[in-house]
């Protein structure tokens, strides 16, 4: 085995990123990246940090021919980073077995999660979207006798499904082409280092045009506020916020846009490379909460419809998925925490 992949594997094994191995041996992440590669070489400091960090000879890192290590060592916890313990059960237990991806398969799925993103990001702001038109002809309704409060209701219930059943229906139709490479996210992976450089360079590549794509729905979500902000200014009447909440609904539909279109990019080359929120250590988190988002949202949406049927003020009760959304988050962040603690 060379260097390049006994580092590989006793960072995998640590259930380290490339992040927190550079802040250990304090270098950057691309001089990890290049070790990892094969581009170049640790000086010979640098190997002998390695080997104290993960407790290793530097005979078994320098020499070939010299076999792994097989005690299953795991560097301890400590205060200077955040590290998680490689496990894929509840107790902890290490979980060995890798399925093997090639160069081809890891090429393919990055090419079709590239092609599927916009599908799939479109579906979401079609949702965001959804409410539009029923708050806009609401708000006709109010300021002109030209359209009936019933008529505006009615017509603006029946686009606000259509849009709402066009939109779930890209997620589900484009969604499913996505679902062969389901295991990236669940399973372990391993793949070679030539297929590991490849895909560390198309996400090089590609960071530049993610991050301002990520500052850019950042700043659209935050100004979507400023249209109710400067209609509270001049007092207006009801109809002006309904219009305000259209513009408000349209800026944000287009942030979140930029979120999922290069954040599924962005997550298919994570899954392959196995950093970010695909690491073997949350796989194993993300297999026990699956269930419990799946489930959670089930009882949103019926939540979501019973509340809006009962009541008829469906351009009301869309915040229940807003609202929903926040604490979904917080819930989720608050179980993570816990599942960790019971980790540690």
């Amino acid at each position: 085995m060379a260097l390049a992949d006994k580092i590989i594997d006793l960072r995998k094994k640590a259930g380290w990123s490339q992040e927190q191995l550079a802040e250990h041996l304090d270098i950057s992440r691309q001089s990890v990246s290049k070790w990892e590669s094969g581009a170049s070489v640790p000086e010979l400091d640098k190997i002998i940090k390695i080997s104290d960090l993960f407790g290793v000879t530097t005979d078994y890192l320098l020499k070939e021919e010299t076999e792994e290590r097989t005690d299953g060592y795991i560097p301890e916890r400590d205060n200077t980073a955040s590290f998680e313990k490689t496990s894929d059960t509840p107790n902890g237990s290490p979980q060995d077995a890798e399925r093997t991806v090639s160069q081809q398969e890891a090429t393919t799925f990055i090419d079709l999660a590239k092609e599927v993103s916009p599908k799939i990001a479109l579906g979401v702001s079609l949702c965001i979207l959804s409410p539009i038109c029923l708050l806009f002809l609401s708000g006709i309704a109010e300021c002109s006798s030209l359209l009936s409060e019933d008529v505006a209701s009615a017509s603006g219930i029946i686009i606000l499904l259509l849009f709402a059943g066009a939109g779930v229906g890209y997620l589900i139709f484009f969604g499913m082409k996505l679902d062969k490479y389901e295991y990236l996210e669940k399973e372990n992976i391993s793949i070679l280092t030539e297929t590991r450089t490849l895909v560390t360079e198309k996400k090089e590549n590609f960071a530049p045009l993610y991050r301002k794509k990520v500052v850019f729905g950042v700043l659209l979500c935050l100004c979507s506020v400023m249209p109710l902000f400067i209609a509270t200014a001049f007092d207006p009447k009801d109809f002006v916020y309904s219009f305000c909440m259209c513009i408000l609904l349209g800026i944000v539909a287009v942030g979140v846009n930029c979120f999922v279109k290069y954040g599924i990019i962005q997550g298919s080359f994570d899954k392959i490379l196995e950093e970010g929120d695909y690491t073997r250590s949350k796989k194993a988190i993300s297999k026990n909460l699956g269930a419990v988002a799946r489930i959670y949202w089930c009882f949103i949406v019926a939540a979501y419809l019973g509340a809006s049927f009962i009541t008829n003020k469906w351009n009301i009760t869309w915040i229940i998925f807003a609202i929903a959304g926040i604490l979904f988050a917080a819930c989720m962040g608050v179980m993570r925490l816990h599942y960790d603690h019971k980790q540690s």
